[in-house]
């Protein structure tokens, strides 16, 4: 009898080891959704027939958009993330000296990125985290303004990433993100029948907030 009681307990206890391992597991991947606003810090160094606009510069307005981050814990406090959104569209207003140009075009496209994470209390209910990474500028199409045949590069740049988690159980939570990239593109474009090239910095910040889900 006390055999078999002793077995039961090993067993018992086994079955306990093994939940919390898979628990532990299944929580190692993370994912962060909900809307996002991103409102890039532009400024642009501009040519036209291959001299220089004094004074020449861009606006770009701040938009909407949808973004999903997807994480997986290497260790109990240090993550890798990838975050993408889906591509707003944005309207390049030319201002400075070229101001009376109006919209010089728009640009589809926006900011994602790959960055380490340090998480500071994993398993707590407040779970902030910082990060640092690899940003890049996805160009998915361009449309003209008082620019014609406008084109954008995409290009890579680096970001930062602070933000926390606040979980309602070991699954589900709700999450606040900001994360500022250094960034910028190479557009060209002709006005009337002047090969006009501008260098962008595009710097955008994007401020995200939703929900939390681990498994």
């Amino acid at each position: 009898m006390a055999s078999m009681k002793i077995a039961a307990a090993a067993a018992l206890a086994a079955a306990t080891l093994a939940g919390a391992a898979n628990a532990q597991e299944a929580s190692r991947w993370f994912v962060h959704a909900g809307p996002a606003y991103v409102e890039p810090s532009e400024s642009a160094e501009m040519t036209a027939g291959g001299a220089p606009v004094a004074g020449a510069n861009v606006t770009i307005d701040g938009e909407w958009t949808a973004e999903v981050e997807i994480g997986y814990f290497v260790t109990p406090n240090i993550a890798i993330a990838a975050a993408g959104g889906f591509p707003p569209k944005f309207d390049v207003m030319a201002s400075g000296t070229l101001a009376a140009l109006g919209k010089a075009g728009s640009m589809t496209g926006g900011p994602a990125g790959v960055m380490a994470q340090y998480h500071f209390n994993p398993e707590g209910r407040f779970q902030p985290y910082v990060g640092a990474g690899a940003s890049f500028l996805i160009v998915f199409d361009t449309k003209d303004g008082a620019l014609s045949d406008l084109e954008a590069d995409s290009a890579v740049g680096t970001v930062l990433q602070v933000g926390a988690n606040l979980m309602a159980n070991e699954r589900w939570g709700g999450f606040v993100d900001v994360k500022k990239a250094w960034v910028g593109t190479v557009a060209k474009a002709n006005l009337g029948p002047t090969p006009v090239r501008a260098k962008v910095k595009v710097d955008p910040l994007v401020v995200n907030a939703g929900l939390t889900y681990r498994f």
